[in-house]
């Protein structure tokens, strides 16, 4: 899907790449963010992941503790010989 950019301009494309279950407690996300951008995909800051990229793909999520662990992976690949970056967001959480 196409999404604005966190920083408030531009668009980037998004895909829910799996959603697991670890066990009875805690749940897996993975989202790819794709695209190119001058401030980067990279944002760290877990409370603007959670309402640029998490909310988009977890609707049923309604955690009020945030218990939400984030690791991104930022790489790049060749698409048809132009450089697109590529970050790759695991969310582990607690189930509701």
């Amino acid at each position: 899907m196409k999404i604005k950019h966190f920083a408030g301009y531009g668009s980037v494309q998004a895909k829910k790449v799996s959603k697991t279950n670890i066990d009875d407690d805690k749940v897996k996300l993975v989202v790819e963010v794709k695209g190119n951008h001058e401030w980067g995909l990279v944002r760290k800051d877990i409370y603007d992941v959670r309402r640029w990229l998490f909310n988009r793909f977890e609707k049923n999520f309604h955690g009020e503790d945030w218990e939400i662990s984030m690791t991104i992976k930022d790489d790049y690949v060749n698409e048809n010989g132009i450089v697109v970056e590529v970050a790759t967001y695991i969310f582990i959480y607690n189930k509701n």
